[in-house]
């Protein structure tokens, strides 16, 4: 690839303005790798960083990347190491100009917004008009648009549905810079449905876990919101760790749940789905469990320590939904846990647990769950039923007992949609400056056994789709024909989803 770089920049000044772009090595230095610890091995500058404010803006500098074949990535909350470049005199496309929420519909329940706006912003704004949404694991912080076109999970996935089917009307500009509007968007202003009557092409935008920038930008998005009966401000004090949210004890209740064995802990949750109680549920490992509790490294060894005879909890979340649903909730909690030989841990025992109840809504706790080590990745990450999930964790888990018994590892399970699936994440804790090169070798087993087992994985990206793809029906074939068709000049932040090639440097 060849490009004359001063020619991009004058066309980027151009269509934003001098103080909107910049090639500046101290600020190219920022943008060189994410905050995920295996971006260190990715680290690479790009050519340019430019802040557009509009559609057009957008839509000008896509264009103009095609014509000099440059490649170009679209950044939202820039967490994943996919917003890294991959080649020399890469565009950045920061959206930190185009934040605002462009409408909060109470009636149809959804918000239209731009791609800087974060979960906490929208939840804020929201709340007070009594809709809220969950915040994803990767934080408050996180931009809501990019979080609905990657990944998605949340703490209240068992009621709510994953982000990946939550996402309605979109204005699409496609790797070529033409804009394609879907669902109702497509046939006038009005973005409340995502089927129809226009184009319903959300599978394709995304998938299960997304196409990671690779094709095209999306720049305005509706997403659904679901009724709130909390306060609509949340008023804190202290600094983190130390901070504290007031909050009214009688709208949510937290409950620890022990059970013999992991069948039972799994058999429970299969009960407690059918009886549809609950805001949230999950199966969780004392790791997890106890990450988000501890303030330090050192509180964390402690709690592990004080739990080592425990080896994972079910977490249960009860919302007030209306006067009486909460002691509905916790009579047939109890008793579903009684009847699979489990029992539910004293209040008084999970009372630290119950005031991080805030700060579960409004931030999700991920940045606690970074605390032990400094090194976090997810090792395998899986959607299926969950009696499958139980059977590839026991494997999984004995594999990193075996071959990395120096990583620390911890999981959630999460039944969805009341338990009509399931989806898993089995994560690994090292240390970075010592362990990285492990850990790579470890995440890359993962993909080769998921590959050999024909699990469904939803965290597969780049590469790891020419990995996979020969032990399911060869399906990478199909994603580079609707790569190259999309994206003819592989402009759209190669090599994501999948790698065709053509770029060089």
């Amino acid at each position: 690839m060849s490009v004359n770089h001063q020619i991009v920049y004058d066309l980027l000044e151009e269509t934003v303005g001098s103080d909107y772009v910049s090639d500046d090595p101290a600020v190219l230095e920022a943008y060189s790798r994410t905050g995920w610890i295996l971006g260190r091995k990715l680290k690479k500058r790009p050519g340019f960083v430019v802040l557009p404010c509009s559609v057009e803006e957008v839509q000008a500098i896509v264009r103009m990347a095609n014509k000099y074949d440059v490649p170009f990535i679209p950044v939202g909350s820039f967490l994943h190491w996919s917003c890294q470049p991959s080649y020399p005199e890469t565009i950045i496309l920061d959206f930190k100009r185009m934040d605002k929420i462009l409408k909060i519909d109470e009636k149809d329940k959804y918000a239209l917004i731009e791609p800087f706006v974060t979960y906490s912003q929208l939840q804020a704004e929201a709340m007070k008009k009594g809709l809220w949404l969950p915040v994803p694991s990767s934080g408050g912080n996180t931009s809501v648009l990019a979080n609905h076109l990657f990944c998605g999970s949340h703490f209240a996935m068992h009621r709510i549905p994953f982000y990946a089917r939550a996402v309605l009307g979109v204005e699409w500009i496609l790797p070529s810079g033409e804009i394609l509007k879907l669902g109702s968007a497509g046939y006038g202003d009005d973005y409340f449905w995502g089927e129809g009557p226009g184009p319903d092409l959300r599978g394709l935008m995304r998938g299960y876990v997304g196409a990671l920038g690779g094709l095209g930008v999306v720049t305005k998005m509706a997403v659904r919101l679901y009724p709130w009966t909390g306060p609509d401000k949340f008023h804190s004090r202290g600094v983190f760790p130390e901070k504290v949210v007031e909050f009214p004890k009688d709208l949510a209740k937290l409950y620890l749940a022990i059970f013999p064995t992991t069948e039972d802990a799994v058999n429970a949750l299969y009960e407690i789905c059918r009886a549809e109680i609950g805001m949230s549920l999950h199966l969780l490992s004392t790791t997890m469990a106890m990450a988000p509790m501890a303030k330090s490294r050192e509180e964390f060894y402690n709690l592990l320590q004080a739990f080592k005879d425990i080896s994972e909890f079910i977490l249960f979340m009860s919302f007030k939904t209306s006067p009486r649903v909460m002691e509905y909730d916790r009579k047939v909690l109890q008793k579903i846990v009684e009847e699979n030989k489990g029992y539910l841990i004293p209040d008084e025992m999970v009372e630290s647990l119950q005031e991080g109840i805030p700060e579960t809504i409004r931030s999700a706790v991920s940045m606690r769950i970074l605390n032990p080590m400094g090194g976090y990745d997810v090792f395998r990450s899986w959607a299926e039923s969950l009696d499958k999930l139980l059977d590839q964790l026991k494997q999984a888990k004995k594999f990193l007992d075996d071959k990395y018994s120096d990583f620390i590892h911890f999981y959630y399970m999460i039944p969805l949609e009341l338990g009509h699936y399931g989806h898993i994440e089995l994560s690994i804790l090292y240390d970075p400056m010592t362990q990285l090169d492990e850990a790579l070798e470890c995440q890359n087993m993962g993909i080769r056994q998921d590959a050999e087992q024909k699990m469904y994985v939803t965290g597969s990206a780049g590469p790891a789709h020419d990995i996979l793809g020969p032990s399911y029906g060869n399906y990478q074939l199909l994603l580079k024909k609707i790569k190259k068709k999309l994206d003819p000049n592989n402009v759209s932040n190669p090599p994501y989803p999948i790698d065709v090639g053509k770029n060089e440097g």
